[in-house]
């Protein structure tokens, strides 16, 4: 029998997630010694074994100064779902599944640095192989295939053009156009579901420019302006208004958020590429931003991303544009949409699936795999990685899929990112962002599929020209060493 999947409501909808926090918070302030205990003891062992695997089996592989993928992906998971989960914990004092909640979200700090340990093994050693370290030592070089991706920015600016004009001239109604046109008028849910009711294409398209051509095209131009000047400093800017225009046009909050999460990633990178440069000038070049002003720049690109995000909340719901409404909003937006949603959704599905008759067992992790099985596809709404693997799988699918996903970044870290160019660090910083989505969304989210399988390819293109370059040259030093005629050899004549 089909279970009844909680539908997971949203915090706009009847300010549920609202209320809910405000009952964990009270419940928190009123909690019990042992309830207390149990998630100092839990989050406690949790952290230290991830130390522990960290410090003496990873050789510091997940250091927080060095972005890798795993590393990246561990920060966002304790901001997102580990610690927050512990306002959950407190939400039904009833109900005994929110101990098999919190431990199972506590667990993934474990598994997941062993899974990462596993993909080292791999590579011969159990701290990151040598080219990674490269990767982060190195400063950004100059090559051939910065100009040679040039092909790769266009073709993603026209698709997205192509996708932008499509989608603006067969839609009915698209919530930006409508908003400065005819503000409010529209209905609610019209505004929120205008790109879902355009069908497949559309949505999958709109969605693909936003998380991957767009990016691209965006921090390519970044970087390009920083390398090389000249006209790529006056092409950044009408790509960044035009990569702000199609990422606001569906009034999805995360969109236009995270084009300012890509700005604070290349800010970053390339901070710490000019520090490279100034270290191997020894200190005659600049050293880039002090950390100051750099943690002001990355809090300010947050803040207006946060400001972003609160208007856009406001204009799906057709509210009043007051300046306090936009502050509250805001902060709403950050509190309760990114930083609480993840952790709130998983914490609805374990109430829904609480033991292990209402499991899955694999029929609600992508609608390909259930067609491969030839079963029904259970869709899940926005569940985390950890709810759809507890949804299928129980403890064995949180546990082991937290191990898998460990391996498969740290793999993806160690055999795809050996040298530092523009294109490989522009691929980079995609990665690491949609990569963290799989915390909002689902184990095989289609969209992190859509987006780490071109990126993936690019890279690895670039690499198999970069080897075949280097076999034509040695064979043409080889044949002009052949063909390089000799001194003659002067006869030496007896005294």
């Amino acid at each position: 029998m089909k279970p009844q999947l909680l539908p997971p409501p949203r915090p706009a909808t009847a300010d549920l997630l609202y209320l809910v926090k405000e009952r964990a918070l009270d419940n928190l302030r009123h909690s019990s010694l042992e309830d207390f205990l149990f998630v100092v003891a839990v989050l406690g062992l949790a952290l230290t074994a991830l130390l522990f695997i960290n410090e003496v089996l990873l050789g510091r592989a997940l250091r927080v100064k060095r972005l890798t993928i795993p590393s990246f992906f561990v920060l966002m998971y304790l901001a997102l779902m580990s610690l927050p989960s512990i306002v959950w914990f407190y939400a039904s004092p009833n109900d005994p599944i929110r101990y098999t909640y919190f431990a199972s979200m506590q667990s993934v700090l474990v598994m997941f640095p062993l899974g990462v340990m596993f993909a080292n093994a791999m590579f011969g050693r159990l701290s990151n192989p040598p080219q990674v370290a490269r990767f982060f030592t190195v400063p950004l070089e100059k090559t051939a295939d910065d100009r040679y991706a040039l092909r790769y920015w266009l073709l993603m600016i026209v698709m997205a053009m192509a996708v932008t004009t499509a989608y603006l001239t067969t839609s009915s109604y698209v919530p930006l156009i409508g908003a400065v046109t005819s503000y409010g008028e529209a209905d609610v849910s019209m505004v929120r579901r205008a790109i879902v009711a355009e069908g497949v294409t559309i949505h999958y398209g709109h969605a693909l420019t936003a998380r991957l051509l767009l990016p691209f095209c965006l921090v390519y131009a970044y970087y390009m302006a920083h390398l090389y000047g000249g006209r790529w400093r006056l092409l950044f800017w009408p790509t960044l208004g035009f990569v702000a225009f199609v990422s606001s046009l569906t009034f999805d909050r995360m969109f236009p958020f995270s084009v300012l999460l890509f700005l604070v990633l290349a800010v970053y990178f390339k901070h710490d590429d000019l520090a490279l440069r100034a270290a191997a000038n020894g200190g005659r070049s600049r050293r880039g931003l002090s950390t100051a002003r750099l943690g002001f720049y990355v809090v300010a690109l947050l803040l207006v991303g946060m400001l972003v995000g609160g208007i856009v909340s406001l204009t799906q719901f057709n509210k009043p544009m007051d300046l306090e409404i936009i502050r509250v909003t805001a902060t709403d937006f950050l509190f309760n949409r990114v930083v609480l949603d993840p952790s709130y959704m998983a914490y609805l599905y374990y109430e829904e699936i609480n033991e292990p008759s209402k499991f899955l067992y694999g029929k609600a992790l992508h609608v390909v795999v259930s067609r491969a099985l030839g079963v029904e596809f259970y869709p899940l709404i926005s569940p985390s990685f950890v709810a759809s693997l507890w949804t299928n799988f129980g403890w064995f699918g949180v546990l082991f899929g937290s191990a898998l996903i460990g391996f498969v970044l740290q793999f993806i870290q160690v055999s795809v990112f050996d040298r530092k160019t523009i294109p490989a660090l522009t691929c980079y910083i995609i990665l690491l962002l949609n990569g963290a989505w799989i915390i909002y969304g689902h184990l095989m989210a289609t969209m992190v599929f859509s987006v780490y399988a071109p990126s993936i390819l690019i890279l690895m293109h670039l690499k198999r020209r970069r080897k075949a370059a280097a076999r034509a040259a040695a064979r043409a030093a080889k044949r002009l060493e052949r063909v390089r005629p000799h001194p003659p050899q002067v006869a030496a004549h007896p005294p």
